[in-house]
């Protein structure tokens, strides 16, 4: 009930999954949507993954996670596929051009 999509909360909203243990986390990284775009579509430019918006953030992330890191390695799963978000319009507009038909949407 209330949720847009059925079976997709947030803790943010009150909901704690069974499985959630906050012991084992180390930190949280929010990624707006106009950030996530952005990467988005540079990946696809720069790499050729089509991937989806979800994705951004996910890079976006390992970015910032790189920027505190003095080595090692980051893996990145990339479960969303660009396909499914070519009615937004993203790889041919700017993020600007597109906000309010999109701002409804979830992404993640």
């Amino acid at each position: 009930p209330g949720d847009l999509v059925q079976g997709l909360r947030a803790l943010e909203d009150g909901y704690i999954p069974p499985v959630f243990d906050d012991k084992v986390l180390d930190g949280r990284i929010v990624v707006d949507s106009a950030t996530s775009f952005a990467v988005t579509k540079e990946l696809t430019q720069k790499t050729g993954v089509f991937a989806g918006i979800s994705s951004g953030s996910v890079v976006r992330t390992a970015q910032r996670t790189a920027e505190r890191m003095e080595s090692g390695k980051i893996v990145c799963l990339l479960a969303d596929g660009g396909w499914k978000y070519l009615s937004t319009g993203l790889w041919g507009q700017e993020y600007e051009d597109i906000r309010e038909a999109v701002a409804e949407k979830l992404w993640w």
